[in-house]
């Protein structure tokens, strides 16, 4: 067995990222794993997409599931080789078989892809069966949709065309759990194809019980960047029901938590976008010229909690605060004013004012 061991390529305060290049024959794979105690979770990229086209979505589902996450480059694509003796389709699923054998990942594993993805998945799952334990597709290709109108319309390469068939020959077993995520606006919209592509998906969905269907409203291809939580959630939920259920309780109670810190902070994030802080410094003082001091205290809040840097935040927080007679809190937030910037003129003339 041959594994070459790179880098450890980051480490934070709750996980680190693991390079490893694996020989799987004539070639190597590159992978980036999240070490983890719980059953393996599989990411497929789509069409020339790399493992780091996962990065938005990987570290907050190590954080909940407790998952190994797997990431890897397919051949020719980021640090990936190619064997040119030996490339096409179906040797490329051999090759990740043979790695995650070699990697110890093989058994109990979970299946997440995208795009392109989806037909590496489906054969994976076709030969390997009885491994897999759930998939999560994220608007996948599915052999329904490439009739040969559709095929020629795309001038489809006969490798691309190979693929094609192979899954058709080869499709997720009907016993394996799928989520399976259609974006509202496909690669297709404004043709007939994008009628196409959704009723393709929902043939799919159909054809067994084990398969759920979710529409990812005013979204496009890349579902992970428009709705991240969407696909969080889905990808948790489906791995706390199939692949660990022992632990169902408390991955969803850590999902529940993961869902309200990025709402959170999604939030800030808009509130940012649209105000600026100077302008959520004069919201917050047309509330004291009414005299609504509750009101005025939570948008000075508000300001600090976003721009937690800013000696002007933490000062008219101060203000407000010595408005509403509560002098304890005034003094804390002047002094973090000064804290801050000691040239702060208006928080330490406010400061002289209250001691004397």
């Amino acid at each position: 067995m041959l594994l070459t061991f790179l880098v450890v390529l980051h480490t934070d305060s709750k996980s680190q990222v693991i390079d490893t290049l694996i020989n799987v024959g004539k070639n190597t794979l590159h992978f980036a794993i999240i070490p983890g105690k719980g059953a393996p979770i599989l990411f497929e990229a789509g069409g020339g997409n790399d493992a780091t086209i996962w990065k938005s979505i990987t570290q907050p589902i190590a954080e909940v599931t407790g998952a190994t996450i797997i990431t890897y480059d397919r051949p020719g694509l980021g640090k990936s080789t190619v064997d040119s003796t030996q490339s096409g389709f179906e040797n490329d699923v051999k090759g990740l078989e043979t790695a995650l054998i070699k990697l110890g990942y093989q058994k109990g594993i979970m299946l997440v892809s995208h795009s392109l993805g989806g037909f590496y998945n489906s054969l994976y799952a076709s030969r390997n069966a009885k491994e897999v334990k759930a998939l999560v597709f994220i608007d996948a290709n599915h052999p329904c949709f490439f009739s040969e109108d559709q095929l020629n319309q795309m001038n489809a390469s006969p490798n691309f065309r190979n693929m094609v068939e192979v899954v058709r020959k080869n499709q997720v077993p009907s016993q394996i759990p799928v989520i399976d995520i259609v974006s509202e606006r496909t690669l297709f919209e404004g043709s007939p194809d994008a009628d196409r592509w959704r009723a393709c998906h929902a043939e799919f969905v159909s054809a067994s019980p084990n398969r759920k269907s979710i529409i990812a409203y005013e979204t496009g291809h890349y579902i992970f960047f428009a709705n991240r939580q969407l696909v969080i959630n889905a990808i948790v939920t489906q791995y706390a029901n199939h692949v660990m259920p022992k632990e169902k309780a408390a991955i969803l109670e850590m999902g529940y938590a993961q869902e309200l810190k990025a709402s959170n902070e999604d939030r800030r994030s808009l509130i940012k976008y649209w105000h600026s802080e100077d302008d959520i410094n004069e919201w917050g003082y047309s509330f004291l010229q009414h005299n609504e001091k509750e009101k005025a205290l939570e948008v000075f809040k508000l300001n600090v909690f976003l721009h937690p840097q800013s000696a002007k935040a933490y000062d008219s927080l101060g203000e407000a605060y010595l408005k509403s007679g509560n002098k304890e809190l005034a003094i804390q937030n002047y002094k973090k004013a000064l804290e801050l910037n000691p040239n702060y003129e208006s928080s330490r003339k406010a400061l002289e004012q209250i001691m004397k």
